[in-house]
Parts: C-alpha cells; structure tokens; sequence
C-alpha cells in the first residue's frame, strides 16, 4: 500500500483502487442492454391484451436474471461507496473516480430492479387473467386432448383385432408421450398458479381462491392424465407381449412318468389301434 493513502484503505480496497485507476469497468453494452429490455417490458405491460404463454415464460426467466444482476451491482455499489467514503475530504484523484463508478453502477442497479419489477407486474397481469377464467386450460389446448384421447380410443385401445403390430406400436407410443406432455404442463401450471396465489396476492382473498381452484382443476388433469397413460401403458404390454400356452405341470409323483411318454396325441393313438387289435 503507497504511504500516501488513507489509513482506511485495506488490501481489498487498494485493489479495487487500482483496477479502477488502470481501466474503465463501466460497461456499454450492459448500459443499452439494459435500456432496451425495459423498454420491452414496459411496452409490453402497456398491452391491454393478456400475456401470451411464451411473453409469460419471458418475464419468469427475466424477473430471476435481472434480480441476480440487480444484487451483484448493489454489492458492487457497497464497496464503491466504502472507497468514497474513505476518500472524502482527501482530494485525490481517486475520489473522482469512485464517484463517477457509484453514479454508473447505481443507475444501471436501478435499472435491473426495474426490469425485474416490470417482468413481475408482467407475471401478475397474467395470473389475474387466470383468475378471471371459467378453466384454466386453453379451449382449444382441452379440444385438442379430448380429440387424441378420442382418437386413441377408437384407433387403438377399442381394436380388437390388433391390426398392423407396428403401427399399433407407434400410435400407442405417440399416445403415450402426448400423455407425458399434458402431465408437464399441468404440472408447471399448477406450480405457477400455486406459487401465484401465495407470493402475489396475499390479501386478495377472492383472487387467491380463484387461483387455488384453477390449480386444483390443473391437479386433476393431471390425474386424468396420468390413469389414461396407465391404461395405454398396460395395452401397450399386453400387446407386445408373445402369447404362451401355460399347460398345467403334472403332480410330483408321475413327473418322472410324464416326461418320458411320447406326445399325449401318439399315446392316444396307440391305445386306440391297442382296443382295436383286442376286438
């Protein structure tokens, strides 16, 4: 450490000093970055119409990014204003520069809490819609599995004769990972109005309870899913499994005898010529 610096100048502090001195750490780039993705959401929010699944998924992934930059730019706004601090009064040329990097990491911290706040009020907007729906399924994502459980029915389950055996395979393996993939997104669902009901709205007692009964109807198309993949899964078994002649196993004591006999048809054959010859 150079003797002219302040008592209060650790090694940490010195090397942050020094980094500082050597380069400009303000980020450009982050800067338009984060300028632009606010605008986004904030134009987004502006919408009257309500966020789409996808613009949903968006703001999720949004909120947690930009609360993670958010915390690490107030951490770094700490150890700027430490430095400051110690600089006060001195003259220094690093007061300056610790000044203008508080200024800069201070705005662009702004800006991410921004960020993360619209992305949330995003996430909200869309759980009010929610509330606000008789079903929290999408009509035409219900029509469309009640025509491929239809479907399933009377192509595959309800064909007695079995038809094609590969083909029957692969409809019965499209069936089944369909199922899979309602039951991911009821899954999802659920947890996100779940969590909804208990992070946004506390208070909103009437809000809460619409969203607890959407998550309990996502809940049960997810049994429903479930027992039908259970159905496809014990067909598919059944038909794919060879089908064996089980014969009964002879008592212990005429094993021995039994095994070796010829075939029960030439047995029956030879005693039946034996009777002819004793007429």
């Amino acid at each position: 450490m150079a003797d002219n610096m302040p008592p209060a100048v650790d090694d940490d502090l010195q090397e942050l000093i020094a980094e500082l001195m050597e380069a400009n750490l303000q980020d450009p780039e982050l800067e338009q970055s984060l300028t632009t993705v606010l605008s986004l959401a904030t134009n987004y929010l502006d919408d009257p119409d309500p966020p789409s699944p996808e613009l949903a998924d968006w703001a999720a992934t949004l909120e947690t990014n930009s609360t993670i930059i958010a915390d690490g730019l107030a951490s770094r706004l700490l150890d700027f204003r430490r430095g400051l601090a110690v600089f006060a009064g001195t003259g220094r040329p690093e007061k300056a520069v610790l000044r203008k990097h508080v200024a800069w990491v201070d705005a662009r911290r702004a800006d991410a809490a921004d960020i993360a706040s619209a992305a949330r009020r995003l996430l909200e907007k869309e759980l009010r819609c929610f509330a606000a729906r008789d079903h929290p399924v999408d009509p035409e994502v219900a029509e469309l599995i009640t025509a491929m459980r239809e479907s399933t029915k009377s192509r595959v389950l309800q064909d007695s004769s079995g038809g094609d055996a590969v083909r029957r395979a692969g409809l019965l393996d499209i069936a089944i990972k369909f199922e899979d993939a309602v039951v991911e997104e009821m899954t999802a669902l659920k947890e996100k109005l779940t969590r909804g009901a208990a992070v946004f709205f506390a208070g909103e007692e009437e809000l809460v309870q619409a969203l607890q009964k959407h998550a309990a109807t996502a809940e049960a198309e997810i049994a429903e899913a479930q027992a039908f993949s259970a159905v496809l899964l014990a067909d598919a078994n059944r038909t794919a499994s060879p089908v064996v002649v089980v014969q009964k196993r002879p008592a212990p004591e005429t094993e021995t005898e039994t095994e070796e006999e010829p075939p029960r048809q030439r047995r029956r054959t030879g005693d039946a010529g034996d009777s002819a010859a004793q007429d």
